[in-house]
């Protein structure tokens, strides 16, 4: 019909792989329990047809100490977040740059966990965009690894910069794992994202 546009902007998980924004997103923390627990680094991703687009990392000041046991693991310790924003002036920021994106996580639901318990916190909605848990996907595609863990599955495919536990390298090996698990599936790279994110097998987060 003359004179007709379309102003439909289709969802991210209706366009190809390829086209689709993805955004790997990864948290440190003081514990595994968003409830009592806090994160204390932020690192996220954006990619776009293969290629990174844009990168967000900062600390986050706890309200208590760090234990020694979380140190160990990560690094991070009392020093490096003293002088770091609290978490109401990260979260906004945060979420603007998650907007619009399908978000990525290995293990998943740990740091949608802490994003949702951080948004109630701060007094935020937690965003409604789709996930893909590289963990489970990898599970699905890359049979008989000795571990699934991302640290062991970036040493096997060489994978990121070889630094595990910090939130930003770990957000770059997760994107970089999607992309070659995507490339062991026929026609992965044209498939929809959708379909790519019912073949990831990822449970869905459920708050309780």
């Amino acid at each position: 019909m003359e004179g007709f546009f379309n102003f439909y902007t289709p969802k991210q998980e209706e366009l190809p792989f390829g086209e689709a924004s993805f955004c790997a997103l990864d948290f440190e923390t003081t514990g595994l329990y968003p409830g009592t627990d806090s994160i204390i680094e932020a690192g996220a991703v954006i990619y776009r047809g293969g290629k990174e687009i844009d990168s967000f990392q900062t600390f986050v000041r706890p309200a208590g100490n760090i234990p020694a046991a979380a140190t160990a693991v990560h690094g991070i310790d009392d020093g490096m977040v003293a002088d770091a924003p609290e978490l109401e002036k990260v979260f906004p920021g945060l979420l603007d740059f998650l907007d619009g994106t399908v978000l990525v996580g290995h293990n998943i639901n740990f740091d949608l966990s802490f994003l949702d318990t951080g948004c109630r916190r701060c007094g935020h909605r937690m965003p409604s965009a789709p996930g893909i848990d590289t963990c489970s996907f990898a599970r699905s595609v890359l049979k008989g690894e000795s571990s699934y863990s991302l640290e062991n599955l970036s040493l096997r495919y060489g994978l990121g910069n070889g630094k595990h536990h910090r939130a930003l390298d770990d957000a770059r090996c997760c994107i970089g794992l999607l992309h070659l698990i995507v490339d062991r599936i026929p026609d992965g790279t044209s498939m929809k994202t959708a379909d790519i994110i019912r073949r990831s097998r990822t449970r869905p987060y459920n708050p309780r």
